[in-house]
């Protein structure tokens, strides 16, 4: 299971390249179908470095994606992430473990706490994002600054990787920063297993609304500052062991 989220263009005069996502992620599930067992890393840097050459992309200049990827057998899940997708997992003893890849945030953050510093202020977050948007791209894809899904291949080699056996999950979620930003900056739902309860009661749709409304309430970004009103929302969750599988996207 492929979970993407493209990223807004690196530059403000870039064009929105919606089709990377799609390209990317087929790419990854053909190279899992041919080789299920193949080490997750190195389907990412192959998938990057093959999208990158047929269409002739420069790193720096072109569209870009998180990752996330879900893979399982008998005995073990596997989780990767690349940017801000996060996998949420959910224990058969009622535990949480989430893994995420939390470098853009470290490094945003510690842009805007610089910028805030050195100047006398800005009037909007919007101004802030701009002023800081140089560095930030100057920190892409460089050791110290953060990995995203670009056009380098070595991008796909600094994913974070987790394990955990089977008969230990109930059920894994993994989704766009979108959603996340639910349980994570909104409180709503409240926690993990309240998100899991509304998506296993009502569908993941009914999880993706709550939060969609949740913004609507808060237009101009002031209770949750954020770069815009509504981010992207795409979802997906496994329940085990049935392995039942529920998907649903809103763009």
């Amino acid at each position: 299971m492929v979970v993407l989220d493209g990223v807004s263009p690196l530059r403000p005069e870039g064009p929105r390249d919606g089709w990377y996502p799609d390209a990317l992620g087929q790419r990854i599930l053909d190279l899992l179908d041919s080789d299920p067992s193949a080490d997750l890393p190195d389907v990412l840097a192959t998938a990057i470095d093959h999208v990158s050459a047929k269409h002739s992309l420069v790193p720096g200049e072109s569209p870009a994606s998180t990752v996330a990827i879900l893979r399982w057998d008998d005995q073990h899940i596997d989780g990767l992430v690349l940017g801000d997708s996060p996998i949420v997992v959910f224990g058969q003893d009622g535990g949480v473990d989430v893994l995420r890849d939390g470098r853009h945030e470290a490094v945003v953050a510690e842009l805007r706490r610089a910028a805030r510093q050195t100047t006398e202020g800005f009037d909007t977050l919007d101004d802030l994002i701009r002023a800081t948007r140089p560095a930030k791209l100057a920190r892409m894809n460089h050791d110290g600054g953060y990995w995203i899904a670009e056009a380098m291949p070595e991008a796909g080699h600094h994913a974070i990787l987790r394990r955990w056996p089977i008969n230990s999950v109930h059920a894994v979620a993994a989704m766009t920063d979108g959603v996340s930003c639910g349980v994570d900056d909104y409180g709503l739902p409240p926690s993990w297993p309240a998100a899991l309860t509304l998506a296993l009661n009502d569908g993941l749709q009914a999880l993706l609304a709550v939060i969609h409304e949740a913004e609507a309430t808060d237009k101009d970004r002031q209770r949750w500052p954020r770069p815009k009103t509504h981010d992207d929302k795409a979802a997906a969750l496994v329940v085990f062991p049935q392995a039942d599988m529920t998907r649903n996207d809103e763009q």
